[in-house]
């Protein structure tokens, strides 16, 4: 298994190196964060294919910022950066195939590694590229594979022992070559090698036959010695003109979630015993909510002697698969949320539609207990600073109250900011000041009203706003009064008050509508 990762220069990294897991490993965060180059590097290695590295282009693994950084140098050709992926490989047997201290620890390793370097023996023409050229010299690169034993390998010529992987990459699964590559992994699991042979041997013949046929019944005519006719000299020529029906519709036809289920799902069952490795980019991709829990128990599924990567952007797989197994990346770093405890991991796991991929996700964080919460606290915001909580990379959650704490250990692993927004519930020290005195820290702060007599977040309104609220919300109807209909009804009155901060009446006389000051410090705090 693989058990970690070191990126020299390749892509967004300069010098990382990443521990994984020996079975599951999620990668989560933003777009352009590097999950998807970290899938990439790992494949890259894996497959000791010159031609997949020639297809990606050299130019576009390297890390941007120390190509402009040597531009901007002396331009010396000692200088020149090099790209190196090493993976280190467990060394619960010593492999002398692949061990030795050919890497950066100067150690004894079980491990690959990719070498992207300048060709020595082009050390001239290189140099007088730099002095003449403000280009720089890629193609005078070579690509190298070697074990850590420093032994040479590729694609052609790999060790028994190697890491054998699969690896979906379900972003791209509607291009000809994605879907070509999935029908044939479906014809080559249903057939041994003499057989294919024999269904080409015989698709020749009929295909043959067929073009002769066009000119014995004249259905062409022959001209100058020339024929057309089904061009049937590839030994693959069966397997090059094959497509795969489910329910009478060819597979490039069917929809873009039933495409990604059907590849992803017979991607896991098919990995052969010689798989260890498994790849997923995004398995979410464009699934809906039925073949999402579909899929999940699918790779649940998979064996635990395989180790699978998948980078995901959803809050079900993400915590379905346990977010002990998760690695996050974001524009500051890279975290493990390894420590995360067993409890809550398992919380997350079997609670239901929470947010908690959009909560890691956030820079910053307001969280809430409820609809009614929740409906308001986005105008309450723009009321306060004038523009949308995005704009300030703020995400706002309902998470209901007895969570916050989840979600709370998962931020002090993240070093995240985040404000939570609470009631007190009759009585402020003991369900505030007492329950949260081992979370609050300087970036994690509890914002609840202090008087017991108002106990929630509808009284809180109520209290505020008083004449207001009785002006603009109170009608026959509430028998019993405004403020008992508001905390029988918390969603229908919060969507209520709403709306009178979107609609364009200036009778309405909205300015006259008083924040809770406990929610108004709250607002202001998450942006300082």
């Amino acid at each position: 298994m693989i058990e970690e990762i070191k990126l020299t220069n390749f892509k967004r990294f300069k010098d990382t190196i990443i521990s994984f897991n020996s079975g599951r490993n999620m990668l989560i965060g933003e777009n352009g964060v590097g999950k998807s180059s970290i899938l990439m590097a790992i494949s890259c290695v894996l497959s000791g294919s010159y031609s997949f590295i020639e297809k990606l282009g050299v130019h576009t693994l390297f890390n941007v910022e120390v190509i402009e950084e040597f531009m901007k140098g002396d331009k010396k050709y000692s200088d020149l950066p090099i790209v190196e992926v090493e993976l280190f490989i467990t060394n619960d047997e010593i492999n002398h195939e692949i061990n030795g201290n050919k890497n950066s620890t100067g150690t004894e390793k079980n491990g690959l590694k990719m070498r992207i370097c300048p060709n020595d023996d082009l050390s001239e023409l290189i140099t007088d590229s730099l002095q003449k050229t403000k280009i720089f010299p890629f193609e005078y690169y070579n690509v190298e594979f070697n074990t850590f034993s420093d032994r040479s390998y590729s694609s052609f010529r790999k060790y028994p022992s190697f890491i054998r992987y699969s690896y979906m990459d379900n972003t791209k699964i509607n291009s000809k070559h994605a879907m070509k590559e999935f029908i044939n992994r479906i014809y080559e699991s249903k057939t041994d090698r003499s057989l294919r042979y024999k269904i080409n041997n015989e698709y020749r013949d009929l295909t043959d036959q067929f073009s002769n046929n066009l000119y014995k019944e004249s259905i062409l005519e022959s001209s100058d010695n020339l024929k057309i006719k089904l061009n049937t000299q590839s030994e693959n020529s069966f397997q090059d003109n094959i497509s795969v029906e489910k329910s009478g519709i060819f597979i490039e036809n069917l929809g873009q979630g039933e495409k990604t289920f059907i590849n992803t799902d017979f991607m896991l069952a098919n990995s052969n015993e010689d798989t260890n490795v498994i790849i997923i980019e995004e398995p979410e991709n464009h699934l809906s909510y039925l073949n999402m829990h579909k899929l999940i128990d699918r790779i649940i599924a998979v064996e635990d002697e395989k180790q699978t990567f998948i980078a995901t952007h959803s809050n079900m797989i993400a915590s379905r698969l346990d977010l002990k197994n998760a690695v996050f990346f974001s524009e500051s770093g890279i975290t493990k949320l390894d420590n995360l405890t067993l409890e809550t991991a398992k919380f997350f796991e079997k609670a239901p539609h929470n947010n908690v991929l959009n909560f890691i996700l956030s820079d910053r964080a307001l969280l809430v207990e409820g609809d009614a919460e929740y409906i308001l606290l986005n105008e309450f915001y723009k009321r306060i600073h004038g523009k949308e909580p995005y704009n300030d990379s703020v995400t706002i959650l309902s998470c209901g109250g007895k969570t916050f704490k989840r979600y709370l250990e998962l931020a002090k692993i993240l070093n995240k900011k985040v404000a939570v927004i609470t009631d007190n519930d009759c009585d402020y020290k003991k369900n505030i000041h007492k329950s949260y005195s081992g979370y609050e820290t300087e970036k994690i702060k509890i914002f609840a009203e202090e008087d017991n007599n108002l106990y929630t977040f509808e009284v809180n309104l109520y209290d505020s706003n008083r004449s207001f609220i009785e002006e603009h919300l109170a009608n026959a109807n509430m028998t019993k009064g405004v403020l008992s209909y508001m905390l029988k009804n918390k969603a229908e009155s919060a969507f209520r008050l709403l709306s009178l901060f979107t609609n364009d009446n200036p009778d309405t006389n909205i300015d006259k509508f008083s924040i809770p000051i406990y929610i108004e410090d709250a607002i202001k705090w998450i942006v300082n």
